[in-house]
């Protein structure tokens, strides 16, 4: 029995031995599967959540350090950033608000194809402008040379050196000579500018009437500098208009300058046109004091011509004043315009020049056909250029307000001069009249009608009250008194 008893308490023993080992390790096994889901992230243990939040922090600072990165490797690519370069050679930094805009305007469409503009300014210094383009030409990031020359005959050896380093020159506003280094050429159409002017003259003169009625206008010339292309083209295209009003009669020149030569201005110098006219006028017009027209290649000589006018006591609007023309569109000149002291001047607006030649450059260098539209006008002596031709805008006094909606002028810069408002003049008092009766016969015998006579006050009054009749005796005793006298 006891055997028995013993035997039963040891399988208890054994059994309890054995559940209690089973339990520990379903509990082993469900720890390791919370651990795990809590490094998937599906955790929901305190432990967990501390463990979340540090990979956040983590992963957050990693993405900032990234974002550093990527801004400081942006600042540093930003100033490593090389443009091709176009080196832009003009001879001076002009100050006038046309070639300001010129420059703005090179400069702003050149980096909007991509390009950097260098621009150099001469002054009057050949020598100079050559030693700009030679360091230019060290530059390996150069790509082109656009070049409007200081002196036309003097970059012949430097365009050499471009063109050993295959750079090809797009030459600028004046034609360079001598040279076959030359690409292309950008500028305005002087030759059509001058057919304009000559034109408006023509219809503002009314010169075919003039023509058909027999008559006759007089004409003077000032031309610009005898060694400026450009000048000789303006010079040509007046020509081409007016020549056959001249050889009719039609136009008089009494000067006789009607050739470039004999009207030209060296270096265009005002002084010089203004002493040339008014040695004309005294030798040729004393009597009318000025020709009928004169007509100048730039808004200097026109102001000057007027300037001149003036101190011969000429007014606008008199009429002997002349039809004067210029060229360029100064402030001055155009106001002049507006006032109806200048018939007339050009436009040449340098942004279109600029907006020409960007867009060869662009379409050279990118390989494409440049749009060429003159192929036989410009002969630098060595060959024709292709030329890229720009037009001018005649300016007047119906239409100036133009040159303010297109930005090129605020408009109390051109606008005219208020007009003085006349000083009336003193009058003298009007004298007082004196209204007097006027005799006058009537038919028939009957008495004398009275008129009303105006007589000024001034003049002794006349009375024409009857004078009464002399009765016998009075006047036999008038009588009687006379002999006595001694004066019957």
């Amino acid at each position: 029995m006891k055997k028995q008893i013993a035997g039963l308490l040891t399988g208890l023993l054994v059994c309890s031995a054995f559940l209690t080992g089973c339990g520990k390790n379903e509990a082993t096994e469900a720890v390791k599967e919370s651990v795990e889901d809590e490094n998937e992230g599906t955790g929901d243990t305190k432990d967990a959540d501390s463990k979340k939040d540090t990979n956040r922090k983590s992963d957050k600072q990693d993405s900032d350090k990234s974002d550093e990165n990527s801004e400081e490797s942006e600042t540093t690519e930003a100033p490593e950033e090389n443009l091709d370069k176009v080196g832009v050679l003009l001879p001076e930094e002009g100050e006038d608000i046309n070639s300001s805009l010129e420059r703005t305007e090179l400069k702003s469409r050149l980096e909007e194809a991509g390009y950097e503009a260098a621009m150099y300014f001469a002054g009057d210094d050949s020598d100079t402008q050559a030693e700009q383009i030679r360091e230019l030409l060290q530059d390996e990031k150069l790509k082109a040379l656009v070049i409007s020359p200081v002196d036309p005959y003097g970059l012949t050896d430097v365009l050499e050196e471009a063109s050993e380093l295959s750079i090809p020159v797009i030459d600028y506003d004046n034609l360079i000579m001598d040279t076959p280094n030359v690409k292309y050429f950008v500028t305005f159409n002087m030759r059509a500018i001058g057919k304009e002017i000559a034109k408006n003259i023509v219809e503002k003169e009314e010169l075919d009437k003039v023509r058909e009625d027999r008559g006759a206008r007089t004409i003077e010339f000032l031309m610009g500098s005898p060694d400026d292309d450009a000048s000789l083209f303006l010079f040509n295209g007046i020509m081409e208009v007016l020549q056959e009003y001249i050889d009719d009669g039609t136009l008089i020149c009494r000067s006789g300058r009607v050739t470039f030569d004999e009207t030209s201005i060296m270096d265009q110098n005002t002084d010089t046109a203004k002493k040339q006219l008014k040695s004309e006028i005294d030798e040729f017009y004393s009597l009318e004091k000025t020709p009928d027209i004169i007509c100048t290649a730039s808004d200097d000589f026109a102001l000057a011509a007027l300037e001149l006018l003036e101190k011969e006591q000429l007014q606008p609007g008199d009429e002997n004043w002349p039809l004067i023309t210029g060229v360029n569109a100064d402030a001055d000149a155009v106001k002049s315009v507006a006032e109806e002291k200048i018939g007339f001047t050009v436009m040449m607006d340098r942004r279109d020049l600029a907006e020409a030649l960007t867009k060869l450059v662009e379409t050279y260098l990118n390989g494409d056909d440049v749009d060429i539209n003159n192929y036989s006008q410009y002969d630098n002596g060595v060959k024709i250029i292709g030329t890229v031709t720009c037009d001018g805008k005649l300016i007047d006094k119906d239409n100036y307000q133009i040159l303010v909606d297109n930005g090129f002028y605020l408009a109390e810069m051109i606008a005219p001069e208020a007009s003085p408002m006349p000083v009336p003049e003193e009058v003298s008092p009007t004298p007082e009249v004196t209204v007097t009766p006027e005799a006058s016969l009537t038919p028939e015998g009957g008495e004398p009608e009275k008129k009303s006579q105006v007589i000024p006050k001034d003049e002794p009054e006349v009375s024409t009250e009857e004078v009464p009749a002399v009765k016998d005796g009075e006047n036999q005793e008038s009588n009687s008194k006379l002999q006595s006298s001694g004066k019957a």
